[in-house]
């Protein structure tokens, strides 16, 4: 399966993913660009004769709405992990589409984000206080698994038992503040790791993946919005 779609466009252009349609077009000395198809349709006007377009996965937290930046993976089978192990999953993430547009040299600015994930919300901790997370169930596998990167990606995730007891984890929750993805035709990753202090405590943070080869690093959405960036780890707190 190849599937080219992430890249950089220059206007004017026309796409079809899946049964989505992309189009820039000129209009007098401005840009039109417009999506249509079964996720709805957005048209926007750009008073610019001519810029380049940017296509790739963002952090999967921004749909229908940026109400959190969290995402919690349930895992479809519990993982047992023994004192003071140190072992490697693989486990799957929604994928989020984001168009940037060029206004200056390197410099991109967001104009459009869409999904084919199905999207969800849910509560991790108590009422109370607890956090609102984008939810994504997902297998668990000992090596990567076959995505389609119109729909899912996958993250290689190690974990670290550093207790004295077996350790039982049902989930995994990730700051999309420290999310780095990357991509190529047929496959989207992230690579992260879990250290678990406690039986109810763990602390998850991404990094860099080097050595890729013809993988590319994704625009990270929160660094190009210039966010203010408080943390980039999690920490789970109310279980595991």
């Amino acid at each position: 399966m190849e599937i080219i779609m992430f890249g950089v466009y220059e206007s004017p252009f026309n796409m079809e993913i899946e049964d989505v349609s992309i189009s820039v077009e000129i209009h007098e000395n401005s840009l039109i660009y417009r999506r249509w198809g079964s996720l709805g349709s957005t048209e926007k006007l750009l008073l610019q004769e001519s810029c380049s377009f940017l296509l790739n996965p963002i952090e999967p937290v921004n749909m229908p709405k940026r109400l959190t930046h969290f995402l919690l993976v349930d895992f479809q089978k519990t993982v047992i992990l023994e004192p003071g192990a140190t072992r490697k999953v693989y486990i799957t993430f929604p994928i989020e589409v984001g168009v940037f547009v060029s206004h200056e040299k390197e410099e991109f600015e967001l104009i459009d984000i869409f999904s084919f994930a199905r999207l969800k919300y849910t509560l991790y901790g108590v009422p109370s206080n607890g956090i609102i997370c984008k939810y994504w169930k997902s297998d668990v596998s000992l090596s990567p698994p076959d995505t389609n990167p119109l729909h899912t990606g996958y993250i290689d995730l190690k974990i670290v038992n550093d207790t004295d007891h077996m350790i039982e984890i049902n989930k995994a929750i990730f700051n999309a503040y420290g999310m780095k993805i990357y991509y190529e035709e047929n496959k989207v990753v992230m690579k992260a790791v879990m250290k678990i202090p406690s039986r109810k405590l763990a602390e998850t943070e991404f990094i860099h993946c080097p050595g890729k080869g013809r993988f590319k690093k994704a625009m990270e959405l929160y660094v190009s919005s210039k966010l203010r960036v408080s943390g980039t780890k999690c920490i789970m707190e109310y279980g595991l």
